[in-house]
């Protein structure tokens, strides 16, 4: 090792312990978060308390868009009706499943399931009317 990289590393007053003072383990989150999406609506992130029954995607979530080109998309079609035939499955249960799938395997079991039992509702703001 260099002498110049040796000095490097000796030098750390730029750093600091609270490197990910953003993600602190075992602290409560505050109950309300107020998110700005990119079409700048603000939503509301607040704690789930609502029963399972009660909690539904499309009022409670949030959407991801992912453009595909005409063959990704037919291929993904091809794929949910062969399984259809197996079982009852929707497109969107299929790419929902499939995504969560290959995150608890990059991210491994015990995260995976830390960060889905946090449960978290989206509240979207009521439109005023004109």
């Amino acid at each position: 090792m260099t002498n110049r990289f040796k000095a490097a590393r000796q030098n750390t007053e730029f750093t600091h312990n609270d490197v990910n003072s953003d993600v602190k383990e075992n602290i409560e989150q505050p109950s309300k978060m107020n998110i700005v999406t990119r079409n700048q609506s603000v939503i509301t992130i607040e704690k789930n308390t609502l029963p399972v029954a009660k909690r539904v995607r499309t009022k409670h979530g949030r959407n991801l868009t992912t453009p595909l080109f005409v063959e990704e998309l037919t291929v993904i079609e091809e794929a949910v009706k062969k399984l259809g035939q197996e079982q009852d499955i929707s497109m969107a249960t299929f790419i929902r499943q499939t995504i969560l799938d290959q995150c608890k395997k990059v991210l491994g079991k015990e995260d995976f399931n830390q960060i889905m039992t946090n449960q978290l509702n989206s509240i979207k703001p009521k439109k005023e009317k004109k």
